[in-house]
């Protein structure tokens, strides 16, 4: 008996000492911990009651979903409309296809965070999943029919516009920030000015533009394909946040690096290439 009240009582003296390192270890620490705690207190039950207490969950109620407005959630409209959230217009009978896509994605994204997986076998990996993408949202081979991609949609074009709008952002980003470091005054200010001018706008801006804007700036009989316009508007968007990324890891290095490079002999592109660039990005890729 004595020996489960002191064990009990050692867990308890390990749980306050981890409270107090943790949470009250300072005055500062103790008054913001003790603010979210009253936050939390005040908040969290009003939430789960709209959430789950007075929610609707039965699909095809608009009823008695109008008549919660304000008191619960209406988690059945979730219910009749996670298709379209998930596939967009995407022809019903074929929603497998964009859901393979998701699935095939979602490895990918694995497979790339594994430490240990070879570079070569990884661009592999990916060459053969965008293939089976392309082929499942397009179709028109194999026997699937043939989909625009006016149709797509959804949460499947949204990691799509996202993995590839990240990937071609990437290497424009370390252009501008070596821009923005840039001897060369009309290098570094044009760098500037495009970084500051995209990070002032906000992203459903840039999507408006790209989409209503742009064409209207076009010469008659010359279009572009409304999925790559909003493309190249992810891309540019991602570029200007990923390029002060990419600067905090520049300016990261120590400026004997460089120097100790130019002793050596190599050139501008060479010390940033071989010596510069990759200690950058191992610092600001995390």
């Amino acid at each position: 008996m004595s020996h489960a009240i002191d064990e009990a009582t050692t867990h308890i003296k390990a749980l306050l000492e981890w409270l107090r390192g943790r949470l009250f270890f300072s005055w500062s620490s103790s008054i913001a911990t003790l603010i979210i705690l009253y936050l939390a207190w005040n908040m969290v039950p009003p939430l789960i009651d709209w959430a789950f207490v007075r929610a609707v969950w039965a699909p095809r109620n608009a009823a008695l979903c109008r008549a919660v407005i304000g008191d619960g959630a209406c988690w059945a409209f979730i219910a009749e409309k996670y298709r379209f959230i998930l596939f967009g217009t995407f022809p019903a009978d074929q929603h497998w296809r964009p859901a393979l896509t998701v699935v095939i994605l979602l490895m990918l994204y694995l497979l790339s965070a594994l430490r240990n997986m070879k570079r070569s076998r990884l661009a592999y990996f990916w060459l053969a999943g965008l293939a089976a993408i392309g082929v499942l949202m397009w179709g028109g081979v194999f026997g699937l029919s043939y989909v625009e991609n006016e149709r797509w949609g959804g949460l499947t074009l949204t990691l799509l516009l996202a993995t590839f709008g990240l990937a071609f952002a990437f290497p424009l980003s370390i252009l501008l920030a070596l821009g923005r470091r840039s001897a060369m005054p009309v290098v570094r200010w044009l760098s500037i000015a495009y970084i500051e001018l995209i990070r002032g706008v906000p992203l459903i801006s840039v999507l408006f533009m790209a989409s209503v804007m742009l064409p209207l700036f076009l010469p008659p009989g010359l279009s572009i394909d409304k999925l790559l316009r909003a493309q190249l508007a992810m891309i540019f968007f991602a570029a200007a946040y990923l390029a002060e990324v990419v600067r905090g890891g520049l300016q990261a290095i120590p400026r004997e690096q460089e120097e100790a490079a130019q002793a050596l002999g190599l050139s501008y592109w060479q010390r940033t290439s071989f010596v510069i660039l990759p200690q950058a990005l191992r610092i600001a890729i995390p």
